[in-house]
Parts: structure tokens; C-alpha cells; sequence
């Protein structure tokens, strides 16, 4: 963090505690854990004057600080969305809410977005990420039918694997086993897509082709990405019956193939020493 913008959050603090009292009586880690109480309620404000206050207590405390500026520009993403006419800035701050509530977990918060967004925009790109929302809600039939929706000609990979996944977890296996028939994966292909094929691939049933798929998958991830995915795949349902087996215990051993900085793009580029020689160039 610069010290330039460590300064605007400290005056940005003292601003707000102009404002709110929530702190008194509490120690800084009080009110950060209650902090986090609020956020994981959607209580955005509440956890705002929560992290302020614990920022304020602690002010050698980055964590407490970040937490503040991250929930801060969320609480004003927010107020933005509500009033964005240009409906690309609106599909921008959408899609950061979106990612923001996805890592944390608010499920209900990312649900609702995600059907405000496919409402507004209507494409395939929208319906692909409602319908991963609704999978990942374990709403299988609203997903179905959101991606059975689109016309033939808006499909894409995405939408098809998803719709692949869907229909199996619904045991409709012959048809996401002929959905899965129209992809057409290459050596080019992500580890993204990759990653879907085999999460659709395991609940048809098909645990040989799941695993090799997904060894593809884990070897196209960044290194500092690639236990995070691990984590994923060993708690996702999709891989349930394929878990307890030798073959996925070995897929979890496997190794990045892309090169990656030491660094690997944190938050603190501005102030790395090697931010001039990183890939990146420290942004």
C-alpha cells in the first residue's frame, strides 16, 4: 500500500468516525470480528463502521485497514449500480459486486446480482454466469432451464458445459453426455473450461476422462492459483464419487506448467523492489 493512499484511508477514517461511534468499549480485534459477522450478513455498512472502527484502534494493523478500503468501495460500487444509466459501466460494476460477493460466499447477494444482470443484459455471457450462481446454489433445475432458454445460435462452450453439468446432476446423463459431445476440446483449450468438462464428465459417471481432464486443468493454472482450485475441486459435489479414489488422489498431486513471478501479482506491486523486472511491470 503507497503511503499516499494509506493517508486518504486514515483521513477517510477519521471522516467516519466523525459520524458513527461503533467501537467504544470494544478492542480493535472486537470490532473487527464483528466486522466480519456483519459482512458475512450483507450488512455492508454495518461491517463498514465495524472495520473502521477496528483500523482506528489498531492503525498498525494492514489487515484491518485493507478490509476497511475493500468493504468501503464495495458500499460505494453499490450505491453506484442503483444509479448507472450507460449500461457498460453498469455491467462493470456489476461483475465486480459479482466476483466480490462470490469470494465471500454470499450466495444470496451474488444470486440476486446475477438474475438482475441476465434481466438487464440478455446474453449468453449473463446466462453463463447466472446459471454458474445457480449451480453453485445447487439449483440444478433453475440452471437447466436458464441455459435451455437461449437460442442455438448465443450458445457457446461455456454455456454447453454448464447446461452439461446441469442436466447430469438432474441424472439426465444421455443428454449432457451429448452435450458434452458438441465441445471440442484442443491443446489451446483453458484450464477453465477444462476444470467444467471434468466436474461434467465426473457426474455422467465418466471418472477416466474426469480425471484426465482435470490433470489438464490443474497444469494450466498458475501456480499461486492452483491450491485454491485444489480446495474447490475437493469440496465440489460433482467430484463426490470420484473423491475416494487412487486416480483423483493422484490428480491432486499435479503440478503447474505455467511460469509465474515470485510475486505472482499481489496487492502490493507499487511497492515491490522487483516490480520493474515482474511480467506484470509491478501493475
Amino acid at each position: 500500500m503507497t503511503r499516499t493512499i494509506r493517508v486518504l484511508a486514515i483521513l477517510a477514517l477519521g471522516s467516519l468516525a466523525a459520524s458513527v461511534s461503533p467501537a467504544y468499549g470494544r478492542t480493535a480485534g472486537e470490532a473487527y470480528a464483528d466486522g466480519e459477522t456483519r459482512l458475512a450478513e450483507a450488512d455492508f455498512r454495518g461491517a463498514l463502521q465495524s472495520y473502521a472502527a477496528a483500523a482506528r484502534a489498531d492503525r498498525s494493523n494492514r489487515q484491518y485497514l485493507q478490509q476497511y478500503l475493500m468493504v468501503r468501495q464495495v458500499v460505494a460500487l453499490r450505491e453506484r449500480l442503483d444509479g448507472e444509466t450507460d449500461t457498460a459501466r453498469w455491467q462493470r460494476i456489476a461483475e465486480a459486486l459479482h466476483a466480490f460477493y462470490t469470494r465471500q460466499k454470499l450466495d444470496g447477494e451474488a444470486l440476486a446480482l446475477a438474475e438482475s444482470m441476465h434481466a438487464r443484459l440478455d446474453t449468453a455471457t449473463s446466462a453463463a454466469l447466472l446459471a454458474e450462481t445457480q449451480l453453485a446454489a445447487d439449483l440444478n433445475q433453475p440452471a437447466a432451464q436458464v441455459l435451455g432458454a437461449l437460442d442455438e445460435k448465443k450458445q457457446t462452450p461455456r454455456t454447453q458445459v454448464l447446461a452439461a453439468i446441469a442436466q447430469a446432476r438432474l441424472g439426465r446423463r444421455d443428454e449432457a453426455r451429448a452435450v458434452l459431445g458438441k465441445i471440442e476440446l484442443s491443446e489451446k483449450s483453458g484450464p477453465g473450461m477444462l476444470y467444467a468438462v471434468s466436474r461434467a464428465r465426473a457426474v455422467c459417471g465418466d471418472q477416466p476422462q474426469a480425471t484426465e481432464t482435470l490433470v489438464r486443468a490443474f497444469q494450466g493454472i498458475a501456480p499461486s492459483k492452483l491450491a485454491g482450485v485444489k480446495a474447490h475441486a475437493q469440496q465440489c459435489s460433482d467430484f463426490a464419487a470420484l473423491a475416494s479414489t487412487p486416480a483423483f488422489a493422484a490428480a491432486m498431486e499435479t503440478k503447474s506448467k505455467v511460469s509465474e513471478s515470485s510475486c505472482s501479482g499481489g496487492s502490493s506491486c507499487s511497492t515491490c523492489p522487483m516490480s520493474g523486472k515482474c511480467k506484470s511491470g509491478g501493475k
